[in-house]
This record gives C-alpha cells, structure tokens and sequence, in this order.
C-alpha cells in the first residue's frame, strides 16, 4: 500500500492591519455615536427598572432632596458605566483596538471627576476626547519600545482616572 504524505497547505501572509490616522480619529468619533445611542437606551430602561431599588422613595416629611440627589448619581454611574460598556461593542464592530478603549475609558474617567459639566470648556474637552484618544491609543510606528511605553503610559492614566474617580466620589 503506498503511504500518502500529507502536503502542507499554504498559507498566506499575514498583512498587517494598518489604518491611517486620520481614519482612526473618523471611526472613534463613529463609534463614540454608536456608544452614545446606546447608553441613552441603558440610562432610561435603567432608570425606569432600578431607580426605585436603589432610591427608595422618602418619606413625605422629608424634603425631596435626598432622592434627587440619589437619583443624579445613578444616573451618572450608570451613564459613565453603560458609555464604556457600549464602546466596547461599537470599537470591536469597527475593528478598532482596546487600546482605544482604555485611552478612553482615562479619558471620560478625568472629565467627570473634574466635575465641572456646568462648564463651556468641559464640554470642548469632551468633543475633543474621541479624537485624543485616537491619537494616544494609535500604533505610531515607533518600534516595540515605543509602543510599550506607550501602552504603559494608557494603563497607568486608566489607574489614575481611577482614582481621581473614587476620590471625587469620596470627597464629593
């Protein structure tokens, strides 16, 4: 019986994914749209399931302002949170890279500790994130090193948004 051999299948090169900078800045701000229509969704199906669990109404004796106060910051946790879980599916739909996502993940993290969204300026830097967060998450072809320090550089901003958040929570 002759033996037949296997014959190795061929393969294709792998091509690197690249996209210019510019494109990346034009899909961030897409998927941004995208995250932003969804976290509309999950504040208001949100608000309307667990505000009431979680802000149990007051007595009538007391005045309002304690629900209020509870229900504005679910509704801005549960914006921040339900922004940065419906980034994720809208990067990954337009093939873009975590990277992008912890770039803004420190970047939203910074602008609402700042607590300042009475602001002119605070909302000029919110128009503006998508596209810093484009140009600090991007592959700029630097080398290995460059792109390790680089993505160092993202996760230590993601700790420190972090905490500016716990301690404006904290403080606040």
């Amino acid at each position: 019986m002759a033996r037949r051999r296997a014959q190795a299948a061929v393969r294709t090169a792998a091509v690197p994914d690249y996209m210019p900078v510019s494109a990346r800045v034009a899909w961030t701000y897409l998927a941004v749209v995208l995250a932003v229509f969804g976290t509309g969704l999950v504040v208001v199906i949100g608000h309307q399931a667990l505000s009431n669990v979680i802000c149990p109404p007051i007595d009538a004796d007391t005045t309002g302002d304690l629900q209020a106060t509870c229900e504005v910051g679910y509704l801005i946790w549960s914006a921040m949170a339900g922004f940065l879980l419906c980034l994720i599916p809208a990067l990954r739909l337009l093939k873009l890279d975590w990277w992008l996502w912890a770039a803004m993940v420190a970047g939203a993290g910074f602008l609402v500790a700042v607590d300042a969204a009475t602001e002119w300026w605070w909302w000029g830097i919110g128009a503006l994130l998508p596209a810093a967060a484009a140009l600090a998450s991007a592959d700029w072809a630097k080398g290995p090193r460059v792109r390790r320090w680089q993505l160092i550089a993202l996760l230590v901003l993601d700790a420190g948004a972090i905490a500016a958040l716990a301690w404006w929570y904290l403080n606040g």
